[in-house]
């Protein structure tokens, strides 16, 4: 083989490989959309929690207060300065790549540098927290989902795991990032990446609870398909 027809092998390699592993990941993604559980039916008292999509990543929305879980008290005092938490309905709950978060408050602000960073090169995750006035409205983004007290408990459980906390246990703030006057940024636990992306953080605590999502969901599909 020549040394020329050799290099014209190594870069239609060199440009074929991206597009190959991307392949494979859509087709992974796409399997992995199939739930593989069976759903577990809701028992006793219930509570409708929702699962919101923006296109691109999914929040996990819960009342404010059911159960006697209170999420306004787990946030503390200092988490909204502008606005009431104890005036909210509910909150959503998303999880996602420190850097992502807190520069990409649009898809404007998205860079392919930042996002290939996310994949893989995180430098830490955070929990994004945002305070909705009143129930969200069901449509194509936004599907309830009807838990028993014990799913709720689960999911609860799940969802406070994904904070970071001080010494005293408390959550710990971001302090002066946020998108509006009703979200506010606090540490998380764990680290993005291509396999743990923050559908699949949400995706994995739904599952848990009993929720009948994609076994591997790294996008919004891989859960709104199944609800």
């Amino acid at each position: 083989m020549s040394i020329g027809r050799l290099v014209l092998r190594l870069i239609a390699l060199v440009v074929g490989l991206p597009a190959a592993v991307a392949a494979l990941y859509g087709t992974l993604a796409v399997v992995g959309a199939m739930p593989f559980t069976v759903p577990e039916p809701p028992d006793g008292r219930t509570v409708t929690i929702f699962v919101h999509s923006n296109g691109a990543h999914v929040d996990i929305v819960v009342p404010l207060r059911a159960f006697g879980v209170d999420w306004a008290a787990e946030f503390g005092p200092a988490a909204f300065p502008f606005v009431d938490p104890a005036a909210a309905s509910h909150v959503g709950i998303g999880w996602g790549d420190r850097e992502f978060y807190l520069n990409t408050p649009t898809w404007a602000e998205l860079t392919p540098g930042r996002a290939l960073t996310a994949l893989f090169a995180s430098k830490g995750a955070l929990i994004h927290a945002t305070l909705w006035a009143e129930a969200p409205r069901p449509g194509p983004d936004t599907r309830p989902v009807t838990l028993g007290e014990a799913q709720y408990r689960r999911l609860v459980r799940d969802l406070k795991a994904g904070f970071a906390r001080d010494g005293a246990g408390a959550a710990r703030l971001i302090a002066g990032y946020r998108y509006g006057p009703a979200d506010a940024f606090f540490e998380g636990v764990g680290t993005y990446s291509a396999v743990l992306t923050c559908n699949e953080w949400a995706a994995a605590r739904l599952r848990k609870a009993g929720v009948p999502v994609g076994i591997w969901s790294p996008f919004p599909f891989g859960i709104m398909w199944n609800l």
